[in-house]
C-alpha cells in the first residue's frame, strides 16, 4: 500500500484536528469544572451559581473571562475567617477594663485612672498588688482586707467619737461632705437713665 505525500499530509492534518479538539473539549470541560468549584466556594446563592455554569458551558473562554471579574471577592471561608477576626477583635475590645467614670480604656493593674485620677483599685496592706473593690481578701497572699473608719461629713464632731462608720478602705474613693454653695442669680441690669443736661 503506497501513501502519497498527500496522503502523508491528510493523515497529519486529521490527527492535528483530532488532538486540537480534544484539547479544546479537556480546555472546556475543565474550565466548566473550575467554575464550578469557584462559584460553590464563593457563593450559596443558586440563581448565582447557574448563571455562571451556563456563561462557562455555552460560552467556554469569553463565559470564564466574564465570570472572574465578576464572581464574589471572597471565598465562603474567607468571609467566615474575616467575621471570626472582628468577632474576636470587638471581644478584645469589649473585655478590656475602662475607667468607670471617663469611660477610657486602663489595664486591670492599674490602681488610679490616669487621665481623670478615679481610684479604680487599692493596694494589699500585705503583699502590694492591686486588688479590686468588691474583694474581701487578696487572692494573692490571702490576708483579709481590714476595714477603715471613715466618719460621715454631716454628722458632728460629738456624734463621730460615738458613733463610727466602717467602711472597707479598698472603696478607693473618699466620702465629700455635701456642698454647702447655694445658687445665686445675677442681678438685673437697670434701663439706663437719661440725665437732663445743664445747658
Amino acid at each position: 500500500m503506497d501513501i502519497g505525500i498527500d496522503g502523508v499530509w491528510g493523515l497529519v492534518a486529521k490527527v492535528a484536528i483530532i488532538v486540537t479538539f480534544a484539547y479544546l473539549l479537556i480546555v472546556w470541560v475543565a474550565s466548566v469544572v473550575w467554575t464550578y468549584r469557584d462559584v460553590s466556594a464563593r457563593t450559596r446563592d443558586p440563581f448565582s451559581q447557574t448563571v455562571s455554569l451556563i456563561l462557562a458551558i455555552a460560552f467556554p473562554i469569553l463565559g470564564l473571562l466574564v465570570y472572574l471579574p465578576t464572581r464574589p471577592r471572597q471565598t465562603l471561608a474567607e468571609a467566615y475567617d474575616h467575621q471570626l477576626e472582628a468577632e474576636a477583635l470587638l471581644h478584645e475590645i469589649q473585655e478590656q477594663a475602662t475607667c468607670p467614670s471617663c469611660r477610657r480604656r486602663v489595664d486591670d493593674d492599674f490602681i488610679a485612672c490616669p487621665y481623670c485620677r478615679t481610684s479604680l483599685r487599692s493596694p494589699c496592706e500585705s503583699c502590694g498588688k492591686a486588688l479590686a473593690t468588691t474583694w474581701v481578701l487578696c487572692p494573692y497572699c490571702a490576708s483579709p482586707r481590714t476595714p477603715v473608719v471613715v466618719p460621715n461629713a454631716r454628722r458632728n464632731a460629738a456624734a463621730i467619737a460615738d458613733e463610727p462608720t466602717v467602711e472597707i478602705a479598698a472603696s478607693g474613693r473618699q466620702k465629700r461632705p455635701a456642698s454647702t454653695a447655694t445658687y445665686t442669680p445675677p442681678a438685673a441690669k437697670s434701663p439706663p437713665t437719661d440725665t437732663p443736661a445743664d445747658a
